[in-house]
């Protein structure tokens, strides 16, 4: 590629009069290579998509304006295929230089983090290759975007994940994928051990109500000897495990800082859950009481029949004109009746329903 401006300004000319004579393809090519924003305007306006491939044009374009070329392959995934565009990305020739290598590598990053915000499923394909890419590329704080990415997706291979993640030393990735995999004790440790966040670690066990995970932190708080993990244990456990669990896991001359304040507020967080489960019965009895009043009341209530209802043994209409027939009748909750005398007989069940 010659840069001299007389080059440039002829090829600029030529370019022209391909676009004059409606030879679009030609003059696409031609502002791709002198890096001119009019490609952008030649894509869109004559619906050149299909001729980006091959040639690093794609790389070609994004290198002129990254967030335009995004845009652009992002809102027509049906005319700029994925695969083209990663196919492109991922093409090396032997002239390349590293840099340039390096540097579509971090477009493709770019290009599929966008089309994933945009579209989750447009590139699914390629979303195992993405946790590469985001372990590598992810500069936002505490691989925020990492973190969306894989409770967000369910289309990578999480054993893959976790080993990308495992060697990169990502350990808040790790404890979710650890999580997603039910390797919890696992998960734990790496909380305790090499992030220290004793806060995380309890709010984790909170969510995976795990007895034998309480037992487990408690240990490693305790064996920790670090007087802020077991101030953190007694500042948050709540009424989740047993205080006196926790006290019986403290070492003898354990010196803990703020040792009252935490008990003090142990004692009131389990004076509260006492007085909540109070009301929470109160409410209950109460409850159940009215409601046992009202089934009695509609147990004692009436059962309207009418010349149609027959007795289930004899068959016989219920209400009758002749007085030989005349009498009590019973009618269960069933729904069956009968005359008292003639079929009940001082039976206090349905017959119907017993044979059944």
């Amino acid at each position: 590629k010659n840069t001299h401006p007389d080059y440039v300004y002829l090829f600029k000319c030529l370019a022209l009069l391909y676009e004059y004579n409606e030879d679009y393809i030609n003059s696409l090519f031609l502002y791709i290579k002198l890096d001119c924003d009019r490609a952008f305007d030649l894509i869109g306006r004559y619906n050149l998509f299909h001729s980006l491939e091959g040639d690093d044009r794609v790389y070609r374009l994004l290198k002129k304006n990254e967030t335009k070329a995004i845009e652009l392959f992002v809102e027509n995934t049906e005319k700029i295929p994925v695969s083209m565009i990663v196919k492109e990305l991922k093409q090396e020739n032997e002239l390349d230089k590293p840099t340039m290598v390096e540097k579509k590598k971090q477009y493709l990053y770019r290009y599929l983090d966008e089309l994933f915000q945009s579209d989750p499923e447009a590139g699914d394909d390629y979303h195992g290759e993405m946790i590469a890419l985001y372990a590598e590329y992810d500069t936002s704080k505490d691989k925020v975007k990492l973190m969306r990415f894989l409770k967000e997706s369910t289309k990578y291979p999480i054993d893959r994940a976790y080993e990308i993640c495992e060697t990169r030393r990502l350990y808040e990735a790790q404890v979710y994928l650890l999580t997603k995999m039910g390797r919890s004790m696992k998960a734990l440790s790496l909380l305790i051990d090499k992030l220290g966040d004793i806060s995380a670690a309890i709010e984790f066990c909170k969510e995976e109500e795990d007895k034998e995970l309480w037992d487990n932190l408690l240990k490693k708080a305790t064996e920790s000897r670090k007087p802020s993990f077991i101030t953190g244990l007694l500042q948050n456990i709540g009424t989740h495990i047993n205080p006196k669990d926790l006290i019986a896991w403290i070492p003898n001359g354990q010196r803990i800082e703020g040792l009252r304040d935490s008990l003090v507020k142990i004692l009131q967080d389990y004076k509260l859950q006492v007085n909540l489960n109070e009301g929470y019965k109160r409410v209950f009895v109460n409850d159940t009481v009215t409601l046992g009043k009202n089934m009695r009341s509609m147990a004692r209530r009436g059962t309207h029949i009418d010349e149609s209802t027959t007795c289930q043994l004899c068959t016989n209409p219920l209400i009758q004109e002749q007085e030989a027939f005349l009498g009590d009748v019973t009618v269960f909750f069933c729904g069956h009746a009968y005359h008292n005398d003639t079929c009940l007989r001082g039976r206090e069940f349905c017959v119907s329903c017993v044979k059944s």
